[in-house]
């Protein structure tokens, strides 16, 4: 899926496998499908994330009910970050 992140308030740090980006107040990234990322903001902040698909209540959702054995088992995970256009390694 798709995310664009627009920082309203406070700075946001965005890593990626490569690379470190600072978001400041008015910037905004576009992250495309399938690229690991990570957020950080160590003093806090606002931002908006807009989700290409749409669905990303619904993977929340659903991973808010997964098991132990569900984050083992594979299969469905690989079902699961293929739904969501997750990244895998």
């Amino acid at each position: 899926m798709t995310e664009v992140f627009y920082m309203l308030v406070g700075d946001l740090e965005l890593i990626f496998d490569d690379e470190t980006i600072i978001l400041r107040e008015g910037d905004t990234i576009t992250v495309p499908p399938n690229v690991w990322h990570e957020a950080k903001s160590v003093d806090g902040g606002k931002m908006l994330t807009i989700f290409k698909n749409g669905e990303f209540d619904i993977f929340l959702e659903q991973l808010s009910t997964m098991t132990e054995d569900d984050f083992s088992n594979q299969e469905l995970m690989k079902s699961f970050s293929t739904k969501f256009d997750i990244y895998e390694e």
